[in-house]
């Protein structure tokens, strides 16, 4: 091996994994994320306190089980998917207690029952704000299907989905996510980086427990 190629493995071997790798696209029937699977193989982020999670079984199988305490946590699961093929994605979920004072359009009441995190871009301490979707169940006193801008990052927007009147009720969602995307931030979609799962209640402190089954292509 000459010294020169040797040189491009040292390099290489610095950067992130993820980067490494080109985006593939989404094809029918594909697994994009298992929040079940995540609590070993995705990153786990405590913003405060900490969720408790566990595997309970539902319709899809195998569901991951999140109930915060005071606390707001997900689980960002790396992915590699071009963000253009992202046009048929499929997850069913379920919110069991949600906290009737949360309102996403006040910052000091930003609690959610659930919430499903398309992060198009790598999040760092520097460069929070990346283009980031949220498909999001919560009590905020709108119509499902509203896009509610985030009071916290501006780069970050929530759609709700489902309302206090579905609570208990399993729900079965399929979103064009690169249509929201244009739709949201004008523009074509990037690479998508990441998948999480997240649900809070350190602002209400009101219960709050949820289930998320599988993320597929649903094409």
């Amino acid at each position: 091996m000459t010294r020169s190629h040797r040189r491009v493995r040292a390099i290489l071997a610095l950067l992130p994994v993820g980067r490494l790798l080109l985006h593939s696209v989404a094809h029918a029937g594909q697994l994009l994320a298992d929040p079940a699977a995540m609590l070993k193989t995705a990153e786990r982020m405590d913003f405060k306190g900490h969720n408790d999670f566990a595997v309970e079984q539902g319709p899809d199988g195998r569901m991951l089980r999140s109930t915060p305490h005071g606390s707001a946590s997900g689980l960002y699961q790396r992915v590699t998917i071009n963000g253009t093929s992202l046009t048929h994605v499929r997850w069913r979920w379920r919110v069991d207690h949600l906290a009737a004072a949360a309102d996403l359009r006040v910052l000091a009441k930003e609690d959610t029952g659930a919430t499903v995190f398309f992060v198009f871009g790598e999040p760092s301490w520097l460069n929070r704000d990346v283009p980031t979707l949220a498909y999001t169940w919560s009590a905020t006193p709108v119509a499902d299907g509203t896009i509610v801008r985030s009071r916290r990052f501006n780069s970050l927007a929530y759609v709700q989905l489902h309302g206090a009147a579905a609570v208990g009720t399993w729900q079965d969602d399929t979103r064009d996510v690169a249509a929201d995307y244009r739709r949201i931030f004008k523009t074509e979609p990037g690479p998508l980086d990441f998948i999480a799962v997240f649900n809070d209640n350190d602002q209400t402190g009101e219960a709050t427990s949820a289930l998320f089954g599988p993320v597929t292509d649903a094409r």
